[in-house]
């Protein structure tokens, strides 16, 4: 069955489980795949032998047969003997059950929870490789068109030949891949022009000159131990290889299909192989990797000054319910805090929005004024947790306890050499303030920083935090 030209690449979604085939279809949306969805194996491999299907994606643990057992039915399958395997699957809990997927003929597995961008990304190039397989299909049935039209009008076999090796030419030239052909001692017998795009060798460069010289040193020893597999009888390999870039500034990643060459006698001569560049896949991969690092760096951050909020405010509250209220109040502020480094510039938080978001249910009451600045998600943690303290205690004993009361807050920025952050909070109009007896979560909070000044002024409330600036916008990438 071949696909037209405006037709979408097909994905196969297996699985017993509707709410998984929902939510793998609602990852692959804005891929441009035509999704076919199976309940079963069975259903599957009827969908399979009425489409033509770029990819499928099975979960191994179903009933009556399982996703390696579909796998291996795909496989045996002239049709489908390529066609790619990806298990999707909760199962796999050793390297012994992965390597149990890729005997069975998958080309990936990947383990749940899955990571959605990950999973687009690999699946985009299976859809790339698909659509370049189909081009490639029609080129060369135009091709063979043309040819066999031309080759009936000429008179003699060593015409027909010549007609066959241009045709081939022009599938090699034109190819989007490297197509290259190298003697058993490694040395490039021909090119085609696809490696000066990617590489940026000349074909006439790379011809004469040995494998050796493009790729890191001590990959030799896989392409070697590939060519004895390949003399025992094995039909062809598929691997991945570094080379180096032209300026050796740059080590690309190819994709590998490599097969031996026989003469006439069945002697092997040399080895064809087609190499595609999926150096920006990888590269994504690695970076993914990273950011999953990162988050889970920062949730057990987060997790700790969780941990240390409950139990300061636990321990040194009067009852359940004026700690439950409490805690409530700081969580929230932690959690405003994380939405707005979530969101913000690199990792960075507009003051100004912070305290906003505390101080919203106030409105006119609140007078604020400062020059916009970013602050970093270490110091924003804190600072909304200050901020929410203050507001929680003149609502309760300051100037937002009477309807005449309001609070005026500034900061300002000394620029001098020792650039430094000064931030007021000012209560006005409401009863004379008392120092607490009590030293408790609230206290420790306003007293996180050394340099913090708390003043109980018969006018109100006064408190004053002043830090280097460097320390406010930290973390900010």
């Amino acid at each position: 069955m071949t696909v037209g030209v405006g037709e979408s690449a097909k994905v196969l979604l297996v699985d017993d489980s509707p709410a998984k085939l929902l939510t793998l279809e609602v990852m692959l949306a804005g891929l441009g795949a035509n999704l076919l969805k199976a309940n079963s194996a069975i259903d599957a491999f009827q969908l399979l032998l009425k489409s033509d299907v770029a990819l499928i994606l099975t979960d191994v643990s179903m009933p009556t047969m399982n996703g390696l057992e579909f796998a291996k039915m795909v496989r045996s399958h002239p049709r489908f003997s390529s066609t790619p395997i990806i298990f999707v699957s909760a199962l796999a809990q050793s390297e012994l059950d992965q390597l149990q997927g890729y005997a069975s003929g998958a080309v990936d597995y990947v383990n749940v929870p899955v990571a959605a961008e990950l999973l687009r990304a690999k699946i985009r190039v299976f859809l790339e490789l698909h659509r370049k397989q189909r081009e490639l299909e029609l080129l060369k049935a135009g091709l063979e068109h043309r040819v066999a039209e031309r080759t009936s009008q000429l008179e003699s076999s060593n015409s027909r030949l010549a007609q066959s090796e241009a045709r081939y030419r022009i599938l090699v030239e034109n190819a989007s891949d490297i197509v290259s052909m190298l003697d058993l001692d490694f040395r490039f017998v021909a090119v085609n022009p696809a490696i000066e795009r990617i590489l940026g060798y000349t074909p006439e460069e790379i011809v004469g000159t040995s494998l050796s010289q493009y790729v890191p040193e001590g990959q030799l020893a896989m392409h070697t131990l590939l060519l004895k597999q390949k003399l025992a009888g094995e039909e062809s390999a598929r691997h991945e290889m570094q080379l180096f870039s032209k300026d050796r500034g740059r080590l690309f990643t190819l994709e590998v299909i490599s097969k031996l060459v026989l003469d006439e006698q069945g002697k092997p001569i040399g080895i064809h192989s087609i190499a595609r560049n999926i150096t920006e896949r990888k590269e994504a991969e690695a970076r993914q990797v990273v950011l999953m690092r990162e988050l889970q760096h920062r949730t057990r951050n987060l997790l700790a000054v969780i941990q240390s909020i409950a139990t300061s405010t636990l321990t040194r509250s009067e009852d359940l319910t004026s700690a439950h209220e409490a805690l409530v109040g700081r969580l929230h502020a932690l959690a405003h805090a994380q939405e707005f480094v979530a969101s913000g510039p690199g990792g960075g938080v507009p003051l100004r929005n912070l305290i906003d978001a505390e101080l919203s249910a106030f409105g006119a009451r609140a007078q604020i004024r400062g020059e916009p600045l970013v602050v970093g998600g270490p110091f924003a943690q804190t600072f909304a947790l200050i901020v929410h303290e203050l507001a929680t205690n003149a609502a309760k004993h300051g100037s937002l306890s009477v309807a005449r009361g309001h609070i005026v807050i500034d900061w300002r920025i000394d620029r001098s050499e020792a650039a430094r952050l000064t931030f007021w909070w000012r209560e006005r109009g409401g009863p004379a303030p008392r120092p607490s007896e009590r030293h408790g979560m609230g206290m420790q909070l306003l007293n996180a920083y050394q340099t913090a000044h708390l003043a109980f002024n018969e006018e109100g409330f006064e408190y004053r935090l002043e830090l280097p600036l460097a320390e406010a916008i930290r973390g900010i990438s």
